[in-house]
């Protein structure tokens, strides 16, 4: 009953449903950079492409939209130097690798908020919404020296929608074989200097084994005030739930293990300006993250996993005489788990950073232009186990405006995860070397 109400919702409401084939052909797009587009994720502030010293691939709106895809793993399996591995069917975790470094070598952000649960390290693609995505900033490379744990192998930060003056409505519904069927709806508008949106998503599937459907709701929100021309606060907050059936690989079929996903989120961001030449980024951040594992239902055999994080960062940043850019920034995370694996566990870990960024060569009518040098140094102090120092050097230097050479040398970590410290070891055969419980 509340399935035909929905479709009937989604239907019937909006005159503007779209009817989409699940299974679209993917629009080949050329991922070119335009030079002036800006990106955030090389140093957490915007900047133009051509500034950056590291690699970076951004994938818009305008792609997703076009290519008919409905999974962000999809997307990024197009780009160079990014497999996904697919551990299942919809819904089934997704493993994400870049230059060889594994999930949770990774960092993976939402619009510069962490959600790789410290659990295990891996952040929940399925949790990631194409619904409201603006763009996807890929940067490939250690980048410890901005991001601290987890960015060995790169950041993936997807940047959310922001409405402009024009309101817009859109309702999406999409059907497929297995049963399969995504209703999408997205809102937004700006009134003056406020401006809101909102995007849910409905997924559910059969599946194409017994005990392989998926069933899932996304909900995201976002308000945003222009308190001037530089100064820009804005709230996020939004849930996913989500159940799965666990049917396991073959040899080792599983007709009764269910698991079931309850993610929420807060997210405060103050983007602005003190001065002339100068940049503030302030953000508060909070993740609830719930995993239950049903192994039957007579008697209940259940495992779960309750984690959260508490999350505050700071950067500021001052150009001086438009050549050289200095930026300082600390951040502040506590973590905290609720295992009936692994008991109950937190740490809080300190970070400080201090970059500096000086183009080298700007020379007007001449082959080589637009040069810039990066130095960085991050500090990281975990109380658990101590600190890690993560220093970088990069360059870059553009040739006709087009062909861009750059170079980076820089140290990065991952930080050990609740399971790795404290999962029971006599399951290392499957989850690999693990804690011994203590």
């Amino acid at each position: 009953m509340r399935k035909s109400l929905l479709r009937i919702l989604f239907g019937y409401l909006f005159l503007t449903a779209q009817f989409i084939p699940l299974r679209a052909e993917v629009v080949k797009k050329d991922y070119s950079i335009d030079l002036g587009k800006i990106v955030i994720t090389s140093s957490k502030l915007e900047q133009m492409y051509k500034y950056s010293t590291q690699n970076i691939s951004v994938v818009d709106s305008g792609t997703i939209e076009s290519s008919g895809i409905i999974h962000i793993g999809e997307i990024l399996d197009l780009l160079p130097s990014v497999d996904i591995l697919e551990q299942g069917s919809i819904g089934a975790n997704q493993s994400i690798y870049t230059r060889g470094a594994s999930s949770s070598q990774v960092l993976t952000l939402i619009d510069g908020r962490p959600i790789n649960t410290h659990r295990d390290g891996v952040a929940d693609f399925n949790q990631i919404s194409l619904t409201n995505i603006e763009r996807i900033e890929v940067l490939k490379g250690p980048a410890s020296n901005i991001y601290g744990t987890s960015a060995v192998g790169g950041v993936v930060n997807i940047i959310t929608k922001t409405p402009d003056k024009k309101m817009i409505t859109e309702v999406t519904s999409r059907y497929g074989s297995f049963a399969t069927n995504l209703e999408s709806f997205y809102h937004g508008s700006k009134i003056e200097d406020f401006d809101y949106s909102v995007s849910y998503d409905y997924i559910s599937s059969h599946g194409h084994r017994d005990n392989s459907d998926f069933l899932a709701h996304n909900l995201n929100t976002k308000i945003g005030y222009q308190i001037n021309k530089k100064n820009r606060i804005s709230v996020s907050g939004g849930y996913y739930n989500s159940e799965l059936g666990s049917v396991g690989q073959i040899p080792w079929i599983n007709l009764d293990d269910r698991q079931f996903m309850y993610k929420k989120f807060v997210d405060l961001t103050y983007n602005g300006a003190l001065a002339e030449n100068q940049d503030l980024l302030m953000k508060f951040y909070y993740n609830s993250d719930r995993l239950e594992f049903l192994y039957s239902y007579d008697p209940i055999v259940k495992d779960v996993h309750d984690a959260k994080l508490y999350g505050f960062e700071s950067q500021f940043s001052q150009t001086f005489f438009d050549i050289f850019r200095t930026a300082v920034g600390f951040d502040y995370k506590k973590h905290t788990l609720d295992s009936t694996s692994t008991a109950k566990h937190a740490n809080n870990v300190k970070g400080v950073y201090l970059e500096t960024e000086l183009d080298v060569l700007d020379v007007e009518n001449f082959f080589l232009n637009n040069g810039t040098l990066k130095m960085g140094l991050r500090w990281d102090d975990y109380s658990n186990f101590g600190d890690r120092l993560s220093p970088s050097w990069s360059f870059n230097i553009w040739l006709f405006d087009t062909f861009k050479l750059h170079a980076l040398a820089a140290k990065s970590f991952r930080a050990p995860t609740f399971n790795d410290l404290y999962w029971p070891v006599q399951d290392y055969v499957f989850y690999g070397i693990r804690g011994d419980g203590q």
